[in-house]
């Protein structure tokens, strides 16, 4: 099996569909859709028409952060879109058992910098060596036999780097290589030389599930973090069904060279994918990103499935309101990709002007959607 870095799974793909055919590749051009991050800067039910009426058709639920009121703002999701007479779809993305960092202050650090990452035990406050700063890590604990020194372990995107100098029996130490931005409660941990299974659907994914269905409120997907296989879609698929009596469609995030080197039974045991780019990027290379981006919206078109394009598509614009270049490029990329949506984070969730990032993203998509499709009109 070739390695993600050089994912070569098209021809393996139009293979199988010689005696496996699954759908045929759609013909005509669509404008991508706008995949809403709802969160502390978009989460009121008047901001969300706003948001539907500048293009939003999906909107997503990062519940890995738990501390939100996922139930009352789906409600108010759904209250909009009735106000609205729009149709709009509900994405739950679970976050999987990994780990995030517990309740802390922000921590602003230098290269160099000492950490130790440690499980919180209540009424057992740690108190770390001079020079080391303590950061809560809960589920550290089922990841430690999993963890050496000498490997990466990585927060936001890859904008917060530590190498690993010492792994204890309830604790890692570790040193700061890299760090763009502080390390603040609720950043997920990423661990890019560690094959750290984690489980899909955990019990608060279950509550908030629940919590839902009692209010008469279903989500229109799921989606899978970290997932590394088709069994891991299957099993998930099984266990919401049996939590909810009926099936959800399942996106498959691919975010693990695994999931790459499993493409293409993945795509087929999903209802659509994520290219979730930040955690992918990592994974891979950042220099194999691009083709990989390529290959998967295509093989998951050619299978009739629902592609997103993830992660870091306006943040400029949505700090400064001037759209960089490679952002404009960024976009025709994915207009001329022909994927079905894209998601927009920070853009949404942590951001001066939400509603701007997503009239813009609709915009720039409309036209070079139109225009790509104009050219191939010409061409045919």
């Amino acid at each position: 099996m070739p390695s993600g870095r050089a994912w070569v799974g098209e021809r393996r793909y139009a293979a199988a569909m010689k005696t496996n055919p699954i759908a045929p590749q759609p013909t005509g051009w669509k404008i991508p859709e706008i995949m809403a991050t709802v969160g502390p800067t978009l989460e009121k039910e008047e901001d969300l028409l706003l948001a539907i009426e500048a293009g939003a058709r999906w909107f997503r639920f990062p519940c890995g952060y738990r501390q939100r009121p996922h139930l009352e703002n789906a409600l108010a999701v759904r209250a909009a879109a009735q106000r609205a007479g729009i149709s709009v779809q509900i994405l739950l993305d679970l976050p999987s058992s990994r780990p995030r960092t517990g309740s802390m202050p922000e921590l602003r650090l230098a290269p160099g910098a000492k950490v130790l990452f440690k499980e919180p035990v209540e009424g057992h406050p740690e108190i770390p060596a001079n020079g080391v700063h303590l950061v809560p890590l809960p589920g550290l604990a089922e990841l430690l036999p999993k963890m050496l020194p000498h490997q990466r372990l990585w927060f936001c995107d890859g904008r917060v780097r530590f190498l690993i100098d010492e792994v204890r029996s309830d604790a890692v130490l570790a040193h700061l290589v890299l760090g763009t931005v502080p390390l603040k409660s609720s950043n997920s941990i990423h661990l890019p030389d560690s094959r750290s299974p984690y489980k899909t659907v955990t019990s608060e994914d279950v509550h908030l599930l629940h919590s839902l269905s009692e209010a008469g409120l279903e989500p229109d997907w799921l989606a899978l973090s970290l997932i590394a296989s088709a069994e891991d879609v299957v099993n998930s698929r099984h266990e919401s069904a049996r939590l909810l009596g009926h099936k959800l469609k399942i996106m498959a995030k691919f975010e693990t060279v695994a999931a790459v080197d499993h493409a293409e039974s993945i795509i087929a045991a999903s209802d659509g994918i994520m290219v979730a780019r930040g955690d992918l990027g990592m994974a891979l290379g950042y220099i194999s990103l691009p083709q990989v981006q390529e290959e998967l919206v295509r093989a998951a078109r050619r299978a009739g499935r629902s592609t997103v394009v993830a992660t870091q598509v306006l943040e400029v614009f949505a700090e400064t309101g001037l759209p960089q270049r490679a952002e404009l490029s960024d976009l025709s990329l994915i207009a001329r990709q022909r994927a079905d949506a894209v998601m927009l984070g920070k853009e949404t969730v942590f951001s001066p002007r939400p509603i701007e990032c997503i009239r813009f993203a609709h915009e720039v998509l409309a036209h070079e959607t139109r225009r790509f499709e104009n050219a191939s009109r010409k061409h045919a």
